[in-house]
């Protein structure tokens, strides 16, 4: 029984072998840029020509935004799938929607590039914020809270803030915004696009009331101290909870007109429903009356007749 056993899970762990060998055979090509490593799938080379140079040109202009100094002869490694099945089924990612990740320490940045959920391009430049955040903190990256993370990388790759205006104003009408104290570590899985729209909601205010060199000022005080409250008090004059209560303020501020229009507006269907009502009744009415008065004018008709024609003697 044990030499079964035995042979069993040697069976297993070379069957687990042969499939991560697989798995990991799909990127055999490999191509070397300034920046970038690139490793992709060589049936489809122009693609990856063309993540390479989106790479190149999001990176300088993220790096620059950010206040990295680019390294010489210290690429990223870049993994680019082809289809989102194989991104999906290599990253052993959950989320089916999931399309690009970074991790900290080597700053590998991986991406779906098939656009079949988001552009290549805007998935490059969130990936690569993330990777340029972790290159400029190092060991201080995890005192980054996620919203300022997840923020960043929205505001230098999504340029059009429309659908997280919308979204943002939604909650707001609705008094269902989500803390941004509770979006330090991790964002709620019911609620995840709300907070993405908040995260980036609260550094676009960042930027606009402070200037775009207040991302620069953070990300720098915060790997040299440690201390987000200390790097956002450098960058903003306001700690934390400060800075969370002014946006919250210019969140309600911007948003109190919605609210009302949205009050109003449930308000004035109430009315509208009443005079509905109220018109239904006397128009049934008035119909009453005419169908009366329309009657009585037949029966006095009905009789003029009948006099007319009495026989007179």
């Amino acid at each position: 029984m044990l030499r079964w056993l035995k042979i069993f899970l040697l069976l297993t762990l070379v069957l687990s072998f042969s499939s991560a060998t697989i798995a990991a055979t799909v990127l055999t090509a490999m191509m070397k840029t300034p920046y970038f490593t690139v490793f992709y799938d060589p049936a489809d080379p122009y693609l990856a020509e063309s993540a390479a140079e989106a790479a190149s040109d999001e990176f300088q202009r993220i790096s620059k935004s950010l206040g990295y100094h680019i390294e010489p002869n210290r690429p990223m490694p870049l993994m680019v799938y082809r289809t989102h099945h194989t991104f999906t089924r290599e990253g052993g990612h959950k989320d089916r929607y999931t399309v690009g990740t970074a991790r900290s320490g080597d700053e590998r940045i991986s991406v779906d590039a098939s656009g079949a959920f988001v552009a290549m391009k805007t998935v490059m430049a969130h990936e690569i914020t993330h990777a340029v955040i972790f290159r400029i903190l190092g060991n201080q990256a995890g005192a980054l809270p996620l919203w300022v993370n997840e923020g960043l990388a929205k505001y230098e790759s999504e340029p059009y803030p429309d659908p997280d205006n919308e979204r943002v104003a939604e909650a707001a009408s609705e008094s269902t915004l989500i803390p941004l104290s509770n979006l330090r570590t991790s964002f709620p899985d019911k609620r995840v696009d709300l907070a993405y729209s908040q995260s980036a909601s609260a550094v676009r205010f960042m930027v606009k009331e402070y200037g775009e060199s207040a991302p620069k000022k953070l990300l720098a005080e915060l790997a040299k101290s440690g201390s987000f409250d200390k790097a956002l008090l450098k960058a903003t004059g306001k700690t934390e909870d400060q800075f969370i209560d002014e946006w919250v303020g210019s969140i309600s501020k911007r948003y109190r007109l919605l609210r009302m229009w949205k009050i109003a507006s449930a308000f004035g269907g109430a009315i509208m429903s009443i005079l509905v009502i109220v018109a239904f009744v006397i128009r049934r009415r008035r119909m009453a009356q005419a169908a009366r008065e329309w009657e009585w004018e037949e029966f006095d008709d009905s009789m003029s007749r009948q006099l007319r024609d009495w026989p007179h003697r």
